[in-house]
């Protein structure tokens, strides 16, 4: 019942990016969530686990420097192959064979062009799409994701029975012929965005270094304009809380002493949140709050959640499942709409390039996060954690007060288009 308003009858584009979306996640949520493990089980330190992520999230940024820019020039449809192939489907074969820092250092220098990818994917996804329709998408992708954290226990079984890294090795391998068969099929249905169309020919002959300009431009305006610098805040506070949480795993399994069973359970309890949420909260909340009210509550519940997790303690399994359903369930809606309404805030000819320096921006600020992580978590673990409850709250403030709407389609930078198109 529930398909047909939230699937069958989305754009095709949209369509055929959440049917394909499976091949990625069931590999790639359980990749993420062991990485930090695995590492650390072929003999690296901490601190040169948080040093390889903060490398990451450098090269991450030059790429995200250049992501709004490429994204118009290739098309969206075309990016997001290209650049598919080498953030995800090369690194997952290299992370297969990884044991020491140089290939897993490797591993991750290439999977940093998956900021390019944030950004043609997402507008592939739902440019075409009707603004009230941005959201679901955004969450309909987001619940496939996560709903692939239920078959992370399998990974926890295999690891149980074979050995850590054995089952590791053949996750990512595995994993690297499931995202190329991925690609391949979404870039097969899907087809060009119609602003994807008018970019590319807007963008020939353009410099990329006037289209990074641009963009800073774009972010500089955003600052001084109250609703969307808001928003901006929010986005930036919130992602990097997500960045932050990379030693879940080994804490539950080697500080709190969980099994790896329940470990693994972690993921796939998340996901069935998430469900619940898009199959019930969010068709609720529709037409009743607004999607910067369902932003702030919750911000609200991970903030509430993170906070229980800091009294967490050895075999208290109905805390850890509160503590989760909390931290995922609050996440996923902050995500969605928080995503929903960077690529709706703002004028179509804008659109690529707002989103890109948004992330650019917030990309900077990541940069440290995995070192900071790693120092933080060998100083205390839980200091780590009580990070994560505090940036949430930080963003649930700039959810509150006058000046948190803005208008859909503000065009930042008046005329920009028209200038670009005839330099």
């Amino acid at each position: 019942m529930k398909r047909p308003r939230f699937v069958a009858h989305l754009h095709p584009n949209a369509r055929y990016c959440v049917y394909t979306e499976p091949f990625w996640a069931i590999f790639g949520t359980a990749a993420l969530y062991y990485a930090t493990l695995y590492m650390e089980s072929v003999g690296l330190s901490t601190v040169a686990i948080g040093g390889i992520l903060s490398v990451n999230l450098y090269v991450a940024f030059l790429f995200q420097l250049v992501a709004g820019a490429l994204t118009d020039r290739m098309g969206r449809r075309r990016a997001t192959f290209w650049f598919d192939v080498t953030s995800w489907v090369v690194p997952m074969f290299v992370w297969a064979f990884s044991n020491n820092i140089w290939f897993f250092l490797l591993g991750y220098l290439l999977n940093a062009s998956s900021k390019i990818v944030n950004v043609s994917f997402w507008l592939l996804a739902t440019e075409d799409s009707p603004e009230e329709d941005r959201a679901r998408i955004f969450a309909a992708i987001k619940v496939v994701i996560m709903f692939a954290g239920l078959l992370v226990p399998i990974v926890g079984f295999c690891m149980g029975r074979y050995g850590t890294v054995p089952s590791l090795r053949v996750l990512f391998f595995v994993g690297g012929l499931a995202m190329l068969l991925h690609n391949c099929l979404r870039h097969w249905y899907t087809v060009e965005t119609q602003a994807g169309v008018e970019a590319r020919k807007r963008q020939a002959g353009t410099p990329l270094f006037r289209s990074v300009i641009d963009s800073g431009r774009l972010l500089w305006a955003a600052g001084r304009h109250r609703a969307l610098r808001r928003l901006v805040a929010m986005y930036v506070l919130s992602f990097v809380a997500v960045q932050l949480n990379v030693f879940l795993a080994v804490h539950l399994t080697k500080n709190l002493g969980y099994s790896a069973l329940v470990v693994g359970s972690v993921p796939a309890l998340g996901a069935v949140t998430a469900l619940l949420c898009f199959a019930v909260v969010m068709p609720w909340a529709s037409g009743r709050a607004s999607a910067n009210t369902m932003a702030r509550w919750s911000l609200v519940a991970s903030l509430t959640g993170w906070t229980l997790f800091l009294t967490l303690g050895p075999g208290n399994v109905a805390l850890l499942c509160l503590c989760t359903m909390l931290t995922s369930g609050g996440p996923f809606l902050v995500e969605s709409y928080r995503d929903a309404g960077v690529v709706s805030s703002v004028h179509t000819s804008e659109r690529a390039t707002f989103f890109a320096a948004v992330q650019t921006f917030t990309a900077v600020v990541s940069i440290p996060t995995g070192y900071l992580s790693a120092v933080l978590f060998q100083t205390r673990p839980l200091l780590l954690f009580a990070a994560i409850a505090t940036l949430y709250g930080a963003a649930a403030l700039c959810t509150f007060g006058r000046h948190t709407a803005f208008q859909a389609d503000v065009r930042l930078v008046p005329h920009r288009a028209e200038a670009v198109s005839n330099p």
